[in-house]
C-alpha cells in the first residue's frame, strides 16, 4: 500500500498531495539518507517511517541533491548538514560488516578489538589512496562512542564488555513468532529454517604431520581451501538438499554427473561467499521447487513460513517473490538463542563431515594400498561432496526436530522428541568414532584436538574481503533501488 493510502480524512487527490509533500521535509528526508548510509535496508526505513518503499527509494536516488538544499536551507543544523565523507567513514562502514560478521560466528567482540580493527581497516584504505592522503586516525574512545551513534550500534558494549546476544529480544520474538504460526495455521511441514556456514574441507589439526607438512609446501593454501554450505530443513525433520559455494565455476564431479543428480546444489563464487544475489537464486531456484516438491508428496498445502538470520548476504525483500512463502527474520543477535541449525545440527553435521572423510581415508589406505600422504594429496571437491552427502544423511530426525525447542511455544511432543533433545550426546559419540579413525590413520589427535577440529574457528574477514563484500552489497543496494 502507498504511503497516500494509508492517510484518511482529505477529500481531494490535491489535499493528499499538499500534505504528502509537507510530511516529507528536508529533515525526514536527510533522516532517511542517514538511516540508509549506516546500513538499513529499504524496507525496514519505509515501514518505521510509514511511507512506501518507491518514496524512500527516489529519495536515496536524488540524495546529492537532497544535501545540496539542506547546506542552504535556513534554521538547520550544521551537524544535520554535514556530509560524512573520507577514508574515515569508509572506515567505519567497513567495520560495521566486520562486526555484525564476527557476531553471526559468535566470535567476542569488544572495544580493543573493535579498536584494533578500525584501525587496520584505515590503515588498507589509506595504503590503497597512495602517498597523497595525509588523514590520521586513532581509533579513540570518543570516536567509538560517536560510531555508535553515528551507526545506531547500541549493541557494542563499553570498554572491557564483550558484545552478547540479546535475550530480551529473543524472548519477545518468541511470542510474535508463536502468533504468526497460530494466524497462518502453519503445520510442523510447513516451517522451515535455513543457516550458511563454512566448512574447512581439507583442514587437519595442527598438531599431525599432515599439517606441519603442509605448512612448509606451496599446497599449504589447499588446506585452507573453504566452501560455504545452506543448511536446513523443518519442523517435522525434513533436511533440505545442502547448498554448496565454492570457488571453482565447475567440480570434477559434473563432467559424469549432471547437476540434477549432484546430492548438493552446486554455486560457484571467487571467494565462496553467501552472497545476496546467490541467496535469492538459492531460494527461487532450489528453495521454492523443492519444497513445492516435498508439499505435493505429503499432500499438503503449499504454504511455507520461512525463518532467517537478520544477517548479511540475506535479502530482506524475500517475501515479495512468491506469495505461498512468507520470510521471517530474526531481530539481530539473536540467533544463538533461537536460530534452529545453531542449536546443534551445524556442529552435529561438521562432525559427521569429520566422521566421513576419515572413513574415506581408512578404507583407501587399507583397500587400494594407498599412503595416506597419497590420499589426502588427492583429496578433491568430488569427495568433499560425497562426504556431505553422508555427513547430511547422518544428522538424525531427532537432531533435526530436536533443535526447533528453543524458537517454537508450540509442537512440544513433536520437538522434544517424547525424551529430550541433547546435542551433546551425538556429539560426544561421533567424537568417540573419529578419535578411533584417527588412530587407525597413526594421527596425533587426542581427544581435545578432535573437540576444536570439529568447532574449528572461521576465522575474521580480512580486510580486502570486506571491500569486496562492500562493494557487492552496496551494488545490491542499487539494483534494489531501481526494481
Amino acid at each position: 500500500m502507498s504511503s497516500k493510502g494509508k492517510r484518511k480524512g482529505h477529500s481531494s487527490s490535491e489535499e493528499r498531495s499538499k500534505k504528502h509533500r509537507k510530511a516529507i521535509s528536508l529533515n525526514l528526508k536527510m533522516k532517511i539518507i542517514k538511516a540508509y548510509d549506516a546500513g538499513k535496508k529499504v524496507n525496514i526505513i519505509a515501514q518505521e517511517e510509514g511511507l512506501a518503499h518507491s518514496t524512500i527509494s527516489t529519495i536515496l536516488k536524488n540524495k546529492e541533491r537532497i544535501r545540496e538544499a539542506m547546506k542552504g536551507s535556513p534554521g538547520t543544523k550544521a551537524i544535520i548538514t554535514r556530509q560524512r565523507k573520507g577514508l574515515i567513514h569508509e572506515t567505519e562502514k567497513l567495520l560495521m560488516l566486520w562486526i555484525e560478521d564476527q557476531f553471526q560466528k559468535r566470535s567476542p567482540i569488544s572495544l580493543p578489538l573493535i579498536q584494533a580493527k578500525a584501525r587496520s581497516i584505515f590503515a588498507t584504505l589509506k595504503e590503497r589512496v597512495g602517498e597523497e592522503c595525509t588523514e590520521t586516525f586513532t581509533a579513540s574512545r570518543g570516536w567509538f562512542m560517536r560510531f555508535q551513534q553515528r551507526f545506531n550500534y547500541h549493541t557494542v558494549h563499553p570498554p572491557g564488555d564483550v558484545v552478547g546476544a540479546d535475550e530480551k529480544a529473543a524472548q519477545r520474538f518468541l511470542d510474535v513468532f508463536d502468533d504468526l504460526i497460530a494466524e497462518g495455521n502453519y503445520l510442523p511441514e510447513q516451517i522451515f529454517s535455513v543457516d550458511k556456514t563454512r566448512l574447512f574441507w581439507k583442514k587437519m589439526p595442527e598438531r599431525t604431520y599432515l599439517h606441519q607438512e603442509a605448512q612448509a609446501t606451496p599446497g599449504y593454501k589447499a588446506f585452507k581451501d573453504r566452501i560455504t554450505l545452506l543448511l536446513g530443513g523443518n519442523v517435522a525433520g525434513f533436511k533440505l538438499k545442502p547448498f554448496l559455494i565454492h570457488k571453482s565455476e565447475d567440480p570434477p564431479v559434473c563432467e559424469n554427473i549432471g547437476q540434477q543428480t549432484l546430492p548438493v546444489y552446486y554455486q560457484s563464487d571467487q571467494k565462496a561467499w553467501m552472497t545476496q544475489v546467490v541467496f535469492e537464486d538459492w531460494f527461487v531456484n532450489c528453495f521454492i521447487p523443492q519444497v513445492q516438491e516435498y508439499c505435493f508428496q505429503n499432500r499438503i498445502p503449499f504454504r511455507i513460513l520461512l525463518l532467517l538470520n537478520n544477517a548479511p548476504g540475506y535479502p530482506l525483500h524475500l517475501e515479495d517473490v512468491h506469495p505461498d512463502v512468507k520470510v521471517v527474520y530474526l531481530p539481530k543477535n539473536t540467533s544463538p538463542f533461537l536460530q534452529p541449525m545453531d542449536q546443534g545440527a551445524v556442529l552435529t553435521f561438521k562432525a559427521c563431515y569429520l566422521r566421513a572423510m576419515l572413513a574415506t581415508a581408512v578404507a583407501a589406505t587399507e583397500d587400494n594400498g594407498v599412503s595416506l600422504r597419497e590420499f589426502w594429496k588427492a583429496y578433491d571437491i568430488n569427495h568433499c561432496i560425497e562426504n556431505i552427502a553422508t555427513a547430511w544423511k547422518d544428522v538424525s530426525l531427532k537432531c533435526m526436530q530436536g533443535i526447533w525447542e528453543r524458537c517454537l511455544k508450540r509442537f512440544a511432543l513433536l520437538v522434544r522428541n517424547f525424551e529430550g533433545f541433547d546435542p551433546n550426546e551425538d556429539l560426544e559419540e561421533i567424537s568417540h568414532n573419529i578419535l578411533t579413525l584417527t588412530q587407525a590413520l597413526s594421527l596425533e589427535v587426542d581427544a581435545e584436538d578432535v573437540k576444536k577440529w570439529i568447532a574449528y574457528h572461521e576465522g575474521e574477514l580480512s580486510n580486502e574481503e570486506l571491500i569486496e563484500l562492500k562493494e557487492e552489497l552496496e551494488a545490491q543496494g542499487i539494483a534494489e533501488e531501481e526494481d
